[in-house]
């Protein structure tokens, strides 16, 4: 199952449910618990997500969790819990630095090793880190580069060129992705503190990979991420500009943590949208579904 359809199918359950569970509350029917990407990423219970990562050996979602604990670590000293966490995944991971980003990898270092200059780093003047800001904002626009990767005339293509051509841009994305996926979580906390306006985290807020996502990649997660700041930054007003550009699911999830009224604003917009054409074209095309789920915010 690809990510978009775990993304809202998961997100949908969690509007559906007013809160996200914790650990104890989640039984072996339950999707978060079957496709726990969303789950991990969202849930406030650090204890559960120790059980979790215990019970996980093989550590597929690891590069998740240590992102968890990296932005959580750049705003605050982290409680006992989410320090046996990330000394867990560190114990079994091995941290790689990447000398085309020696700012950044100096910092994930510092962040690997426990070390209180970790934080400090978040504090301090835009000047004082200014190459760390160009390194951050240099690394996000080569996401924007792989993500905007399109191969001329595809669909022209007859179905096993197609398919191979498909399988090459959806392999190069996520290699580049996982490659880097410590360094882009960073380079977001970055700017998010030392330079909130910054239009990179925009346009990856905005952006879409241009292949099917792997269900525990963090494509999504990371774009989540932006699109909450940008929304916190701006306003309603940001969604409402872009609202054709926002998985409707991600829409949904910001308004129910917000106000009535935003929600109100963005269910006439995203309908304007979308109600000629009768569909939203993504993982799930209803609708009739999303108008629901507005109408369960609005209420």
């Amino acid at each position: 199952m690809d990510g978009l359809v775990t993304e809202s199918v998961n997100l949908l359950t969690f509007l559906e449910l007013g809160k996200i569970p914790d650990y104890e509350q989640l039984k072996p029917e339950d999707m978060a618990l079957l496709f726990p990407e969303q789950w991990i990423t969202l849930t406030d219970d650090w204890n559960g997500l120790y059980c979790h990562t215990q019970q996980t050996v093989e550590g597929w979602y690891d590069h998740l969790l240590l992102a968890r604990v990296l932005q959580n670590e750049a705003s605050q000293a982290p409680n006992s819990d989410i320090l046996t966490i990330k000394q867990l995944i560190v114990s079994r991971n091995t941290y790689e630095a990447y000398q085309d980003y020696p700012a950044l990898s100096q910092v994930l270092d510092t962040f690997y090793r426990n070390e209180d200059s970790f934080q400090r780093i978040f504090s301090a003047v835009v000047d004082v880190n200014s190459h760390l800001i160009e390194e951050a904002e240099s690394l996000l626009q080569s996401l924007l580069e792989t993500f905007s990767v399109r191969q001329q005339d595809v669909e022209s293509l007859d179905w096993n060129n197609h398919q191979q051509v498909a399988e090459a841009i959806k392999n190069d994305g996520e290699l580049f992705f996982l490659s880097y996926f410590n360094h882009l979580i960073l380079a977001a906390e970055l700017l998010i503190q030392l330079k909130p306006n910054s239009a990179v985290l925009k346009q990856v807020a905005l952006c879409w990979p241009p292949y099917v996502l792997s269900s525990c990649t963090g494509e999504l997660f990371l774009i989540r991420k932006l699109l909450a700041h940008c929304y916190k930054n701006e306003g309603v007003e940001f969604l409402l500009a872009h609202v054709e550009h926002i998985m409707p699911e991600h829409l949904l999830f910001l308004l129910a943590q917000s106000s009535a009224s935003d929600c109100i604003i963005i269910k006439k917009a995203f309908t304007d949208t979308f109600a000629a054409q009768g569909y939203y074209p993504g993982a799930n095309c209803s609708l009739q579904v999303y108008d629901d789920f507005f109408m369960l915010i609005i209420n």
